[in-house]
């Protein structure tokens, strides 16, 4: 009696975790116009965000506006494994649990927020 219980917990405990939705960083998105160029350094075009092991990856785009002559960037981070991260520079990204859009909360202010939608 007291193991068909314990074997019960157990398959209803992973039950419900494989049902939880797990973010997915990767992928390539399109910037969404959000950020004011004329005061900010804003991200373009393409967001590419990479895994390179299982606990990194990278992000890299184009910038425009006030970015000091830089043109691109490219940023290594420790993959987070929630749906939100804070990153040095770039400020609090979310990503929808839906896993298709990333918002960027800029420490500079909600001028140079940034948004990008999960390209098809």
């Amino acid at each position: 009696m007291f193991y068909s219980f314990l074997f019960l917990i157990t398959l209803n405990i992973a039950t419900i975790s494989s049902y939880e939705t797990k973010p997915n960083w990767s992928g390539t998105f399109n910037v969404t116009p959000l950020c004011n160029r004329d005061v900010c350094c804003c991200l373009s075009g393409e967001v590419n965000v990479k895994e390179i092991a299982y606990f990194f990856m990278t992000l890299s785009g184009k910038l425009v506006g006030q970015c000091n002559g830089l043109s691109t960037f490219f940023l290594p981070a420790i993959k987070p494994s929630t749906f939100s991260t804070k990153l040095p520079i770039v400020g609090v990204m979310n990503l929808s649990e839906d896993s298709t859009l990333v918002t960027v909360e800029s420490p500079l202010g909600t001028h140079c927020n940034g948004r990008a939608v999960r390209k098809s």
